[in-house]
């Protein structure tokens, strides 16, 4: 299993997706801004929690969207 597939949820890759397409278009403290508020979505969320727990047991996450 790779660090990777951390990343791989369904909220985690929306919130990546929306930082990125956000960010780029304005300047970096405000692109900073973005991201901050993408990644507190995803920091308390069963997703997150579930590839930090797979991670750990090395095994594949088991991600719901939540």
């Amino acid at each position: 299993m790779s660090f990777g597939s951390l990343f791989q949820g369904p909220v985690a890759v929306k919130m990546a997706k929306k930082a990125i397409n956000q960010g780029a278009e304005v300047d970096m403290p405000s692109a900073l801004a973005v991201e901050e508020e993408c990644y507190e979505q995803v920091l308390h969320t069963q997703d997150r929690l579930e590839g930090l727990a797979a991670f750990a047991e090395k095994r594949k996450p088991v991600y719901k969207g939540k």
